[in-house]
């Protein structure tokens, strides 16, 4: 078992970085994970009720979130309430060692419980403040409330992720909690960057929104130039799902090499232009049908497994609509980096949970442990200089009030 302060752990390549996450669900506590996964020292403040994603679903047998496990990989907690201001030098303490301080508590929380950016610069000024919101600190919904599938919705995602004639539809998958989640961490380490440079910490306000938005792509200039966005089923019908034998697979012949290496498995060598020539399938609706009509065929005949090997083996890009199901079993099967296994915090034994993006510690691995709640409220606090009284009469108030 590891965790990010764990000396046996090698250095990575943020040894020495030093993160404070005051943050609750899945955005501001997978960046900070994302940071830990990396050699960053990542202590996660909570208060002693713990953060909410503690009881979120779907749990392990001894009532532990496994939804926790997935973001809150190889931290350390601290839990104290925030509200009591007798509180304040052990929150002054956390904000003054910090090189970062990473939340995602809606806008004037934080300058409510004493931690917003004008305090931590009172405290120290060379630190910097990431601040995701749903809609960014200069935006005029800059107070409205915001959770992934709503952000999914005005983001434009949920539209586009419709069929031509259906409505829209939010992933199940939390697309905006997790984009913003990465564009913090990128934020973090920019705004490190400008600090060993200047000295100076400062502030960087993410919002769900515009981290989805920034993902559009031609979307946005074919909206503000062509006045229409073409939706999910538009086009000429090849990038799209074809079943197999057994599961759907999505044809995706993006390059003219594709193409004609596609025509050559179709048995229709005819169909590849002559060298020199174009392929213009879309202003030829008849070759279209006739395209799909022999794709259709040759996929039918063969499993998706047969199917992805021989449309990869002559370069053609695709790829089986699998379950989440399958993809557990084949990734486990395959012994890849996609799924590593955390350690649950009241002795609940070994969890699946994905892996990093990336790795980049010297020996590959990823912290795995999953703190329990204000399990190092003693030690992280000791470290930073408080008095034994003053943990005394902290733990003291910690246990009047969780009482």
């Amino acid at each position: 078992m590891t965790s990010a302060n764990d000396s046996t752990l090698p250095d990575g390549p943020l040894a020495g970085v030093r993160i404070l996450e005051i943050g609750h669900y899945i955005a501001a506590p997978h960046c900070a994970m994302m940071l830990a996964d990396q050699g960053a020292d990542v202590v996660k403040l909570e208060p002693l009720s713990g953060d909410p994603g503690r009881q979120s679903p779907p749990l392990a047998d001894n009532g532990e979130s496994l939804a926790f496990a997935c973001h809150n990989r190889g931290k350390r907690s601290v839990a104290i309430d925030l509200r009591d201001p007798a509180n304040r030098p052990a929150l002054d303490s956390l904000l003054g060692w910090a090189d970062i301080v990473v939340t995602n508590y809606a806008a004037g929380i934080p300058e409510k419980l004493g931690f917003g950016f004008d305090r931590l610069q009172e405290v120290n000024p060379a630190a910097s403040m990431v601040h995701i919101t749903g809609y960014g600190a200069d935006d005029p919904r800059r107070d409205f409330l915001a959770f992934d599938p709503t952000i999914q919705a005005m983001s434009g995602f949920a539209a586009l992720n419709a069929t031509i004639d259906g409505p829209p539809l939010a992933s199940p998958f939390f697309m905006a909690d997790h984009s913003v989640a990465m564009n913090a961490a990128f934020a973090a380490m920019c705004a490190l960057w400008e600090q060993r440079r200047t000295g100076k910490g400062r502030f960087v306000s993410l919002s769900m929104m515009e981290s989805m938005t920034s993902q559009l792509s031609y979307h946005i200039p074919s909206a503000g130039v062509k006045g229409k966005v073409a939706g999910r089923g538009s086009g000429f019908g090849m990038f799209d799902m074809f079943p197999t034998k057994d599961a759907p697979i999505f044809l995706a012949p993006g390059a003219p090499d594709m193409w004609s290496a596609l025509f050559g498995l179709l048995g229709r060598p005819e169909w590849i232009p002559e060298k020199g020539e174009k392929l213009d399938l879309a202003s030829n609706p008849a070759r279209i049908m006739e395209v799909i009509k022999a794709v259709t065929a040759w996929l039918a005949e063969r499993s998706s497994k047969q199917a992805f090997t021989e449309l990869q083996q002559v370069g053609i890009a695709c790829g089986v609509a699998r379950s989440v199901e399958q993809l557990y079993q084949e990734e486990r099967a395959d012994e890849t980096s996609a799924i590593v296994f955390a350690e649950l915090a009241r002795d609940g034994g070994s969890v699946p949970v994905p892996g990093a993006a990336f790795r980049m510690m010297p020996d590959g691995s990823v912290p795995t442990d999953v703190p329990s709640l204000g399990a190092d409220t003693r030690a992280v606090l000791g470290e930073l200089g408080l008095s034994d009284d003053r943990l005394d009469a902290l733990q003291g108030h910690t246990a009047a009030a969780a009482s």
